[in-house]
Parts: structure tokens; sequence; C-alpha cells
């Protein structure tokens, strides 16, 4: 049986060079969002709508979404995250977790995004999670003085938002989102 050789071999790698730019594959970190001062948590009578400081996703070409957070602060600072997600342009935001994020060891020397010198000091190596999404959110290497990783089935949402409840011991914390399809 014969394929059209090299035709074929041709023809493999150009749809494979179109399935990457499609934006299939990961895209590295993208920040959310970057934070000196607590948020005033969205109030029942305005989580009718996106928040503001939203960072759109492409739901269409992702299924799973990462948490990571780096900050300037102490070992052992603390960054409290309540995350929610929406469909369409407006609403309603829909609560995903609470996540307390505690800074490691790890030295963050550039930013996770850019990879250009950054004034960012560590990375959260712990993060205890509450959940309120219908599926398991995971942190597989919470306490491990490494990066710790919050990842989750996105549910083709079309928007996500950090929230920053508290910031301990920090003063500065930029929540990043990486991705997978």
């Amino acid at each position: 049986m014969r394929f059209g050789g090299f035709r074929f071999v041709r023809r493999v790698k150009k749809c494979r060079k179109e399935f990457l730019n499609m934006g299939i594959h990961n895209q590295g970190w993208q920040k959310i969002r970057s934070v000196e001062a607590v948020d005033t948590p969205l109030a029942v009578g305005t989580m009718d709508c996106k928040p503001s400081y939203a960072h759109n996703v492409a739901s269409s070409i992702i299924r799973g979404l990462q948490i990571i957070v780096a900050a300037i602060g102490a070992n052992n600072g603390v960054v409290q995250t309540r995350l929610y997600g929406g469909r369409g342009s407006g609403g309603p935001a829909i609560l995903i977790a609470d996540i307390t994020w505690t800074l490691g060891q790890m030295v963050c020397l550039q930013d996770p995004q850019t990879q250009e010198s950054s004034d960012l000091q560590r990375y959260a190596d712990t993060a205890v999670v509450t959940m309120y999404w219908p599926l398991d959110i995971k942190s597989p290497n919470s306490g491990n003085d490494m990066v710790c990783v919050a990842s989750f089935d996105g549910l083709d949402i079309d928007w996500i938002a950090a929230e920053v409840l508290t910031l301990t011991n920090a003063t500065k914390a930029n929540i990043y989102m990486g991705y997978f399809g």
C-alpha cells in the first residue's frame, strides 16, 4: 500500500504546523493580574457581570487551566485568592475556588510570562484549596519548596478572574494562568 511517499510526509508536516499555529499547544504563562493591595470582594449585587480585571480564555481550545503565584514577600508569606469564571462577555461570575497560597523558598528571578528580569522574589509552594467547582482542583506539588500549581478543567469558561483577598508578609502578587488543550 502506497501513501504517496514524499507528498504524504510533507502534508503531515504541513498539517502539524497548521495545528500548532492555531494555538492548541501550550502558550506558556499569562499574567491574569498583578496586585499590590487587596481587592474589595465582589458583592452579591455586582456578581452578575464580568469583573473589569477578568482575563479572557480561549474556551474553544482550552480544556485544562493551571494557576501559579509569584510574589514579593517573605518565605511563608501568604496570598489568598478567590477565582471566578464565566461564560460570554457578561456574567454571571461563577465561584471556582478560594486558594490560600504560601510563598516558599523557590526564587523567582524572571517574570514567568515575559522571561524578563522581575522584582518578584519567590513562588508559592503550597496551595490550600476550597473548591466550589463541580470537578476536582488539584495541587500535586503543594508543600515541597517548588512551584505549586493548582490545576482544573475549565469546563468551557470564557474568562477567569482572580480576586486577591489577603496579602500577609507580601507586598505584591502576580497571578498567572497556563493552559493545555
